[in-house]
């Protein structure tokens, strides 16, 4: 009973928080780009000491964390990955689907920021759209571009195939190093879970693909690494006791 009105009050929270941020600190991001960025930082670091304390869910980073401009190529699991990649990176840049633009407070910081919107379903269209994108925003301020390269979230266990888009770019920056990062952040705040059970969020940066693969080759390359990476994070959480049973949750959501 304790982890639903804990949980409860969480999921709440983590929205009346964002209005409230949103709209009272508005004039910080509208003066300048630093600013909607040391916001958007205070919302989740706030999230971050709420989870810890409220629900006995900490976050931890793994890897050397990339400071120079790069291409992640990211699994998604939870509206807690861009929190924690946003803090964890001194320049992220997301590809984000073109409906998080008009999402209230969290798409006008977006746009603030500087994001790639994609309208996903436009095939050759949204590819180009992206890459011209992805070029204007390095153009204005080199960071670390985030791809969530299975263009939704997925819960853990739920098998899903990865999208062309990563190679593409890949492709077209090879100057950029590609660093594939795996995470377990659905086993504690799923995109249709309510309850948030306790643990450690892991976000784990992996090493680096080598450049010049075929697109086959590379995309099997991000599916192996990263999988194989996220299914030991889940065993390990399994291990401790800690998150959701999501051997359960992938067999009724597949």
């Amino acid at each position: 009973m304790m982890l639903v009105l804990r949980s409860a009050l969480f999921n709440v929270w983590v929205y009346v928080v964002m209005a409230v941020i949103g709209i009272g600190l508005a004039p910080v991001g509208l003066w300048s780009r630093a600013g909607s960025y040391w916001i958007t930082r205070f919302y989740s670091r706030h999230m971050f000491w709420v989870m810890r304390h409220l629900l006995g869910i900490e976050v931890e980073v793994r890897g050397p964390v990339p400071t120079e401009p790069c291409l992640l190529v990211c699994k998604h699991q939870s509206f807690a990955d861009m929190m924690i990649l946003q803090c964890a990176l001194p320049a992220a840049k997301f590809i984000i689907k073109q409906e998080l633009r008009f999402a209230p407070f969290l798409g006008w910081y977006a746009m603030r920021m500087g994001v790639v919107p994609v309208h996903r379903g436009k095939g050759g269209k949204a590819l180009a759209s992206m890459m011209k994108g992805v070029r204007e925003l390095q153009a204005k301020g080199p960071g670390q571009i985030v791809i969530f390269a299975q263009g939704t979230r997925v819960p853990p266990g739920v098998e899903k195939p990865w999208k062309i888009g990563a190679w593409r770019l890949h492709n077209a920056f090879p100057d950029m190093p590609c660093i594939p990062v795996a995470l377990n952040t659905g086993l504690f705040w799923g995109k249709t879970d309510f309850l948030r059970p306790a643990g450690t969020m892991v976000v784990e940066f992996l090493d680096p693909i080598e450049p010049g693969l075929p697109a086959e080759d590379f995309l099997q390359t991000v599916e192996a690494r990263i999988e194989t990476a996220c299914s030991a994070l889940y065993a390990e959480a399994e291990a401790k006791g800690e998150g959701m049973d999501w051997r359960a949750a992938a067999a009724r959501k597949a």
